[in-house]
């Protein structure tokens, strides 16, 4: 043989087995460890529940009532999803499992005759089980596709052992590899089925695997053997007993393997160890080098090279490693399962015979120091052989104590590499037929199970679905399959069934935060809220569930004391509501991250809850900025599902910010365009109405909100009503929905009477009037409270005496306010800074024109419009809200100065309708 052109250059060497199996091992680490189940997709769904939070409060003498709006609490419930597809890894484990063949096949040509025989008898075997006669080439199970594979393969092999001998490695590489690929082109070529390259892509996970079976029964004995090996280098020249070292590793190792084959079949009732046993591929595959390397020096006449013998330990280190992960990424349990098995009857079988060996032949001299582990395999003798005979017997009896389980496991997980191919191909029915005696063969198959009922609800026949789920739930449970079946029962309006399930789910599988979680949720829809809260405070280790508790609280009205700030957006959105629920103040850093990640947030259920919940407070500040922005988004595609929600919530803006006639109009606006809830929205305006004292405004928008679906009336509703003189609807509403009528309406003599008289026709009335209304009356609360509203409303008709003699009433029956004091100081509305101190104190926007109830302000505002026109079309607008005379004869002369007689002539004559014509006849226009 010529060394020099066969010799696999070391770089290459080097390169293949890092990429190879740092990269596999990494892998299998990782599911092995970290992500056993990555197959179960198990995924939070959110869903909004409303809650009712003050937004502001009305006082009106003895009429008193909240401004409620709507907030949204973001709930999570855990659904159970199909398995993803896998296409691309299924690619990519191909394209692996091609080179690594590719390879040992260029290697096979280097074998001696018996050993490429075997190897090719064994190829040959491998195609068979791959199911290549399913691309149906030919007719339905035809051998033609078997026949293009096989030549494909091993003719290249062939030809290279008996007459390229002395070509290079890479040249037979390249050939052998064009070869395979060839004949696989062609028979994705020729095939009639949907997407055959897929189908073979799935079925080399047989071909990988029997490669790793080949891998894993020639380093049966690695861990005793390497073990023994590495001792015995440490001991050269030392002379320790490391005969009781290698006693206590190997009967150590092989009690361990003892209990883990126990627990992997079933027989330990707890697990001893808790992990897989495939870990031990990790410590096998490493010592399993030295092993080789000594077997490699000892042994003159081995099947191949060194380099060869070295580079196939290489490869089938690798495709163990990358099977593992394969098998765990595509939920093939039987597969799993089924190398375990294999793994742990070969350490088992091929390490206690061994032990045997090596006790029974070098304990006479393991503690001589000497160079020992330099005759192991040498002469390669007969009682070696007899060790492996000894563990192919040794793995029969595990074969039988197990009552051949392997078998089944080997037809189960073909049933689901088929099963995979369907799905992946949207062939439902037949993937549901595999899945579904895949899983009657071998229970400890949960993906198969899960996709059986999943492809099945897709497939219209829920019955059978839910037969699955039941039957899996009796004899093999698990948490996708409960949650699946809890979530279909509550869909048919089966709650205390999902109830059932999930109970006895939790009795399987303790605080299963998935099963917890959705148990919560059920249980406050059937009111058991102290049953949710209970099982949700057991479990705090999971943000989800953190979240929903929070929601939980708050909607039940339990206030909790200093609650933890939460990192995730939707417990912010919570967190908030909850403020917003108990009229708390939200801090500007949980404000400011909420608003950072809605910004970047995909789903529009959490985006438009989220600016809901922020925009729910009183601030004055100019909102165009942020109407703009919500009017924008609210145009975007993804947003058209809650575009009324999302024109709510800039309703809410404008009239946190001060902003009535807009929000009025836009409250309208939202009634007219979703008649569904237009009795809500007119309520709501009606509030507001009420708030800036348009009783007569307010009593119209409730009786068409009652003609509109309202239901919700409160006594302070038939206040309203009976302040506007619409007593004959409000004795019908209290008579229809039950609602008490107040006992300050039924007293006629009372100073509340009296203040409850002038308040009603406060906007209609002359500033001069509404004075001396307010200085005969009796010394009260309630006489303050007219001051009060004297000075915001009216007291733009008022002298400055008047208007100082109001104050000093105030100062004397409330807190001294510096905005107050200053303004009263020089009540001129020509002065900037007494303006700015008067709108301060009355705590609105700096649009002087945003409330147009406001009288004093919306006339300064006139006072500095210097064009006649806009000035006209200023006073006009207000005047559409709001009734003060004196804004009215504002009106009136403007729209004179402008030649617009028949305007002021109108606008004079629908004066008449709250104006005395006396007092018109006395006034100068």
């Amino acid at each position: 043989m010529n060394q020099k052109n066969t010799a696999i250059p070391i770089s290459f060497k080097k390169i293949a087995a890092l990429l190879l199996i740092i990269a596999g091992g990494l892998f299998a680490l990782y599911y092995l460890l970290f992500q056993p189940s990555p197959y179960r997709v198990i995924e939070s769904a959110t869903f909004l529940d409303r809650i009712i939070v003050p937004f502001d409060w009305v006082q009106i003498g003895p009429i008193s009532f909240p401004i409620n709006i709507d907030n949204y609490l973001v709930f999570q419930e855990f659904h159970s999803l199909p398995s993803p597809f896998l296409i691309t890894e299924s690619y990519f484990f191909v394209v692996l499992v091609f080179l690594i063949s590719v390879s040992f096949l260029t290697m096979l040509t280097e074998f001696k005759k018996m050993a490429i025989v075997a190897g090719g008898i064994g190829w040959i075997v491998l195609l068979t089980l791959c199911n290549f006669n399913g691309l149906n080439i030919g007719g339905a199970g035809a051998n033609i596709p078997l026949i293009i594979v096989l030549a494909g393969s091993l003719l290249p092999v062939i030809g290279f052992h008996i007459w390229g001998q002395n070509l290079s490695f890479l040249l037979k590489w390249l050939v052998t590899a064009l070869s395979f690929a060839g004949a696989i082109f062609v028979l994705t070529s020729l095939s009639p089925i949907e997407n055959p390259l897929l189908y073979i892509s799935e079925y080399s996970t047989v071909l990988g695997f029997g490669l790793s079976i080949a891998w894993i029964f020639w380093n049966g004995h690695s861990f005793v053997s390497g073990s023994y090996i590495l001792l015995s280098r440490i001991n050269r020249n030392v002379g320790m007993k490391i005969s009781w070292q290698i006693a206590l590793i190997s009967l150590g190792y092989l009690a361990s393997l003892f209990l883990l084959f126990m627990e992997t079949s079933g027989d330990l009732p707890n697990a001893f160890f808790g992990f897989s046993p495939l870990l031990l591929i990790f410590p096998v595959g490493i010592l399993g080098w030295f092993s080789l390397d000594s077997k490699i020096k000892q042994v003159p006449n081995l099947a191949a090279g060194s380099s060869i013998l070295k580079m196939l330990q290489l490869l089938g280190f690798g495709m163990v490693l990358w099977l593992c992960s394969k098998l765990i990424i595509s939920g093939n349990q039987p597969g799993e399962e089924l190398l375990k098995h294999v793994f742990l009857y070969s350490q088992i079988g091929f390490s206690m015979f061994f032990i045997i060996y090596l006790f029974s032949n070098f304990l006479s001299i393991m503690d001589s120091g000497k160079a020992i582990d330099e005759i192991l395999y040498k002469p390669y003798s007969l009682p070696y052989y007899h060790l492996r005979i000894g563990g192919l017997m040794a793995i029969l009896v595990l074969t039988i104590y197990a009552e051949g389980i392997i078998s089944v496991q080997l037809n189960a997980m073909t049933n689901n590499i088929l099963g995979d191919y369907y799905y992946q191909t949207d062939q439902k029915l037949e993937a549901s037929i595999l899945y579904e005696n895949s899983w009657a063969k071998y229970r400890k198959n949960q993906k198969a199970k899960n996709l059986t009922a999943q492809l099945l609800f897709q497939l219209n026949q829920p019955s059978l679905a839910k037969q699955h789920l039941e039957e899996s739930f009796a004899e093999y449970p698990q948490v996708d399959n409960i949650i699946l079946l809890s979530n279909r029962l509550h869909r048919e309006n089966k709650i205390f069934e999902s109830i059932y399930y999930l109970e006895n789910g939790l009795s399987f599988f303790p605080n299963e935060p998935h099963l917890v979680n959705n148990l919560a949720l059920f249980y406050i829809k059937v009111n058991q809220p102290e049953d949710a809260i209970a099982i949700l405070e057991n479990n705090q280790d999971n943000e989800i569930l953190i979240s929903n508790l929070h929601a939980i609280r708050t909607k039940l009205g339990q206030k909790e004391e200093n609650p933890d700030s939460p990192s995730d957006l939707i417990g912010q959105i919570n967190l908030v509501a909850s403020n917003n629920a108990y009229a708390n103040f939200s801090v500007e850093k949980l404000r400011s991250d909420i608003q950072s990640k809605l910004k970047s947030e995909s789903s529009p259920m959490l985006i438009q809850a989220g600016w809901r919940n922020l925009f729910s407070d009183r601030d004055r500040s100019d909102p165009r900025e942020d109407l703009e922005f919500l009017d924008s988004l609210s145009k975007e595609p993804f947003m058209t599902e809650y575009l009324m929600d999302m024109q709510e919530t800039g309703t809410i803006r404008s009239l946190g910010a001060g902003r009535v006639s807009e929000a009025i109009k836009n409250l309208n606006g939202l009634a007219f365009r979703n008649p569904g809830s237009a009795g809500y929205y007119l309520s709501l305006s009606a509030q507001v109405l009420a708030q800036n004292l348009d009783f007569r405004k307010a009593a119209r928008e409730l009786i068409v909100a009652e003609e509109k679906g309202f239901k919700a009336f409160q006594p302070h509703h038939l206040s309203l009503l009976v302040l506007s003189g619409f007593n004959g609807n409000a004795e019908e509403i209290r008579q229809k929905y039950d609602v008490i009528l107040p006992s300050y309406l039924r007293d006629s003599t009372s100073v509340t009477q009296n203040y409850l008289k002038v308040i009603t026709r406060f906007l209609e009335s002359f500033p001069s009037k509404l004075y001396e209304t307010w200085k005969e009356f009796p010394d009260s609360e309630l006489k303050t409270d007219l001051a009060i509203r004297l000075l915001a409303h009216k007291s733009h008709g008022l002298q400055k005496d008047l208007i100082e003699e109001i104050g000093s009433y105030l100062n004397g029956k409330m807190d001294s306010d510096p905005n107050l004091s200053a303004f009263l100081s020089d009540p001129n509305w020509q002065n900037p800074q007494s303006l700015e101190a008067f709108r301060k104190w009355l705590n609105v926007s700096e649009d002087l024109t945003a409330n147009p109830y406001l009288t004093p302000l919306v006339l300064a505002a006139a006072e500095r419009v210097e064009d006649p026109l806009e000035q006209y079309e200023l006073l006009n607008e207000m005047s559409q809200f709001n009734h003060d005379p004196l804004l009215w004869i504002r009106k009136i002369q403007a729209a004179k100065r402008i030649n617009l007689d028949n305007y002021a002539d109108d606008a004079l004559e629908e004066m008449k309708a709250w104006v005395l014509e006396s007092e018109l006849e006395e006034l100068d226009f």
